[in-house]
């Protein structure tokens, strides 16, 4: 029997070629399957990240608003007038504190005798937080009364359980009648829109 080497190392280069391929396209599928895991296990530590994140935010945003509703059913505390379902501008939204406003002073045996109005006053904190839906208007006025009618005007207007803002306040007393004072009032006042 005669031994071929030339075709015995033909078989066995091509045999060593086919080993060779082979493990190249095994170690080149365990490097990409390596980095291809590695992505994915970023990409999973990321997502695990921004989850936790996303809770934690969640947790704040709970407690906040746990905050609001307990302030927006605290009895004692003013709320901001909120008006619903009217279908006028904000200066049409403050109608019914002005009206409030001069049935108390109806009431409390006021006479008014000017009154200005300002919606969009530069010096009062809510109208500089510039929050949406919330309106501002800065009413200018002069009111007339004995010493008990104003104290009682002012007390009326503070008791009320909507937000009213005394910024400013000057009381002279009238020149021929020293009973009857003068009182130049700054009120803030708020109404929500919705």
């Amino acid at each position: 029997m005669d031994i071929n080497f030339k075709d015995l190392f033909k078989d066995q280069a091509i045999l060593m070629v086919i080993i060779i391929l082979l493990a190249a396209a095994l170690i080149g599928g365990i490097i990409y399957y390596t980095g291809t895991t590695a992505s994915k296990t970023g990409d999973i530590n990321n997502k695990k990240q921004q989850i936790t994140d996303l809770t934690n935010r969640k947790a704040e945003l709970e407690v906040q608003l746990a905050q609001l509703v307990e302030e927006e059913n605290n009895p004692e505390m003013k709320k901001i007038f909120t008006v619903e379902g009217m279908k006028f501008g904000p200066e049409a939204s403050f109608a019914p504190l002005f009206d409030d406003m001069i049935t108390i002073a109806k009431a409390t045996g006021i006479r008014i005798r000017s009154v200005d109005y300002n919606y969009s006053p530069s010096d009062d904190p809510i109208a500089g937080a510039k929050i949406p839906g919330v309106n501002t208007c800065e009413l200018t006025t002069t009111i007339v009364g004995t010493y008990t009618d104003i104290q009682r005007f002012l007390k009326t207007i503070l008791s009320e359980s909507y937000l009213v803002n005394i910024s400013q306040i000057e009381i002279v007393s009238w020149k021929r009648d020293k009973s009857i004072l003068i009182a130049n009032l700054k009120l803030g006042y708020y109404t929500k829109t919705k």
